[in-house]
């Protein structure tokens, strides 16, 4: 297997030297002995997740050849995607963590024998998002590995560089190989590749419509159309998820909602939105509660480059059905200042392509839930706290 690896990437970095990639490829190599010795302890059905340098991932999950050659040769070397090996990629650097440990949670959830195993980049480690995903799986004993593929580089400077002498996160959910890759960061450190010789294929945009709303802005039932459409969720085996769904019963709206479907989590959003995100992976209908919008913007990252786009990027692969529930700021019955009061749901729209649908009265609401538990994408409704 080690010579059939090697032969593989050596044919592509051809290919690329010659001109026939006109983008950069992130070349596998330098790893084949970890990478084998490492999956056989991965078994049929255990969930992959992988970085911008895929192909010996892709190659060990079980993944084709022919498959992984016809992506990585019309632009797709950074997205690497399977359902059928439940394997899914990211170029974004530390994306996959939380998304990891939702699959986790809902795999642990339903008894069933599948883990998870996210492969990541030593500088993976200059994000705190994997800080946040270790402990939440140590801390709930998920069935989840993240592996740090250590070759010391982070695009070019060395740890050292980054953080003087400090060596790295240790939790017991997280494992740790180093090696010396036989590739540069990108590319194969010749000028050939840049004659090229066909150009990339480039995705296809989708744009979901959001409803809307013309309707004159009521507090009339407003509240009640809420929990009415909470319970609606509910009765469909919905899970709540974020901070103080349980406690604070999202201001009253969730309270009559049974605590097994309220999942309570740290005080971290882009975690909530990948635990959310990974849950959905697994079947499960999460309803991701942000309290105030102010905090949409620890969850972007998330939001934005994964929930937003993986349909996209994956070519229907994946999809991720998850309702977020973003309650936008009052200045009644306190003022909580200028960092608690916003209403980010116009410039949101100009930032994603999901439907974002702002509700300005009872019927909107009922309309507005009913819209995305249909939907088979995610959704984002956006309450007004003005109107409870």
């Amino acid at each position: 297997m080690r010579q059939k690896l090697i032969a593989f990437e050596n044919r592509m970095a051809r290919k690329f030297d010659d001109g026939h990639m006109p983008y950069l490829v992130h070349f596998s190599g330098g790893n084949e002995d970890h990478l084998i010795e490492i999956f056989k302890e991965i078994k049929k059905g255990d969930y992959v997740f992988s970085t911008h340098r895929s192909h010996y991932h892709y190659l060990l999950a079980g993944g084709s050849e022919d498959r992984l050659e016809n992506l990585i040769t019309n632009g797709k070397s950074m997205f690497v995607f399977d359902r059928d090996l439940n394997f899914y990629s990211s170029s974004i650097v530390c994306a996959t963590a939380a998304i990891a440990a939702g699959v986790a949670w809902a795999l642990k959830s339903k008894g069933s024998s599948q883990r998870v195993w996210c492969f990541l980049g030593d500088g993976a480690e200059d994000e705190g998002h994997l800080c946040e995903a270790a402990r939440y799986v140590d801390g709930w004993n998920l069935p989840c590995t993240f592996i740090i593929e250590d070759n010391d580089r982070s695009v070019s400077a060395s740890k050292s560089e980054r953080w003087g002498s400090y060596k790295g996160l240790s939790y017991d959910c997280i494992q740790r190989y180093s090696y010396v890759p036989t590739y540069p960061h990108g590319g194969t450190g010749t000028p050939g590749w840049l004659k090229f010789k066909c150009k990339p294929e480039i995705e296809t945009e989708f744009y979901r419509a959001s409803p809307i709303f013309s309707g004159p802005e009521s507090k009339d039932g407003y509240m009640d159309a809420v929990k009415e459409s909470m319970a609606l969720l509910a009765f469909h085996g919905v899970i709540f998820i974020g901070y103080n769904v349980r406690h604070g019963s999202a201001y009253g709206s969730l309270i009559d909602i049974h605590d097994q479907q309220k999942v309570e989590t740290p005080l971290a959003e882009n975690l909530m939105a990948g635990l959310a995100m990974g849950m959905s992976l697994e079947g499960f209908r999460p309803v991701l509660y942000l309290e105030r919008q102010d905090f949409f913007f620890n969850a972007l990252d998330a939001i934005v480059n994964q929930m937003d786009k993986i349909e996209v990027v994956s070519r229907g692969e994946f999809s991720l059905p998850v309702i977020i529930k973003a309650v936008a700021g009052s200045i009644g019955p306190f003022y909580a200042g200028a960092t608690h009061t916003s209403n980010y749901a116009s410039a949101l729209t100009g930032l994603l392509r999901m439907p974002i649908l702002q509700p300005r009265n009872a019927e909107d609401v009922l309309y507005s839930y009913r819209y995305a538990l249909e939907s088979d994408g995610p959704v984002i409704v956006s309450e007004m706290k003005e109107l409870y």
